[in-house]
């Protein structure tokens, strides 16, 4: 009865396993569309042709590989980016590269359509950190940590952190973002400051320390690992590198949009010997997607009664 059981259960855990194994030709153009239906346009213009243009490709599958559905997507994507360069965040550009990658993957014979999109997306990877970490090195308030520490005492996003590794309560947070946002908007309502003070603590400079070399450093090797020569052992460091800077920083910093996109290239650049690394990106989207979750607050309001 034990063999027997036994049996079942690693007959269920291989079918299990069998659905994990998928193609990413035919997976990473339906979840490019879930990405790109949660970070749409804000212009209604923009913002309902791309809608319209991902139900024309969910109904109609076979879409998704034709070059001329993710120009349009370009396109669209592109133009938004140019009429708000200012304010558009980095993961937007990115999104424009990765559906000029697929139309150009898509464009090619199909025998040599999985090889380009590895390729593309391993070269957005690697450039994309080289270039982050060049900016980072370049810039003298970045550098001295001074970033991390501001953006620590007055950023949103960080707040549970700060308060839980610091001691700092959360409401001298939300006065540190009232004072930020004092600085920076009260001229618009005549009462311009030059500069005000953040209330912190001493261990608040050394973790921002910490965080700026910790980056520095993930950046750096991911971008020496995706614009090394494609070899085995190297696939298998970049893969893991990854995975480790996507479960751990968008930990911190819940930016959606960039981790999601992150963990589709690290998909698509993964060759088939590499093809056991895919479902640990799709646990990674699924894990950055439950980093968004109110968890912290939840947890405070229970505390609280």
């Amino acid at each position: 009865m034990t063999a027997v059981v036994s049996r079942l259960a690693r007959l269920r855990l291989s079918s299990w396993l069998a659905r994990l194994d998928f193609e990413p030709l035919a997976a990473l153009p339906l979840l490019t569309l879930v990405l790109l239906l949660t970070a749409t346009p804000d212009q209604w213009y923009l913002r309902g042709p791309l809608i319209a243009l991902a139900a024309v490709g969910v109904v109609n599958r076979d879409w998704l590989a034709k070059p001329v559905f993710w120009y349009l997507a370009a396109t669209l994507l592109g133009t938004a980016v140019y009429l708000n360069w200012e304010a558009s965040d980095n993961h937007k550009y990115l999104f424009v590269y990765w559906a000029l990658a697929l139309c150009g993957a898509f464009s090619l014979p199909r025998g040599e359509q999985a090889a380009a999109l590895a390729a593309s997306s391993r070269w957005l990877i690697g450039l994309c950190m080289l270039l982050a970490t060049l900016w980072k090195l370049a810039m003298p308030d970045y550098r001295d940590a001074s970033f991390f520490e501001f953006t620590l005492l007055s950023d949103q996003r960080f707040a549970h952190f700060t308060a839980a590794v610091t001691g700092l309560p959360l409401t001298a947070l939300a006065e540190n973002r009232a004072l930020e946002s004092l600085l920076r908007e009260g001229h618009l309502v005549g009462a311009a400051v030059e500069s005000v003070r953040l209330q912190s603590a001493p261990i608040v400079a050394r973790i921002a320390w910490l965080m700026t070399w910790w980056t520095v450093a993930i950046e750096g090797a991911l971008a020496a690992a995706f614009l090394a020569p494609d070899r085995p052992r190297t696939a298998r460091l970049r893969n893991a590198l990854l995975l480790v800077f996507g479960a751990t920083t968008y930990g911190l910093a819940p930016v959606r949009g960039f981790g999601w996109m992150l963990m589709l290239l690290g998909m698509a650049q993964c060759e088939e010997r590499d093809r056991a690394w895919r479902p640990l990106y799709v646990a990674a989207i699924v894990l950055i997607q439950l980093y968004t979750l109110p968890v912290a607050t939840v947890v405070q309001r229970w505390s609280q009664g």
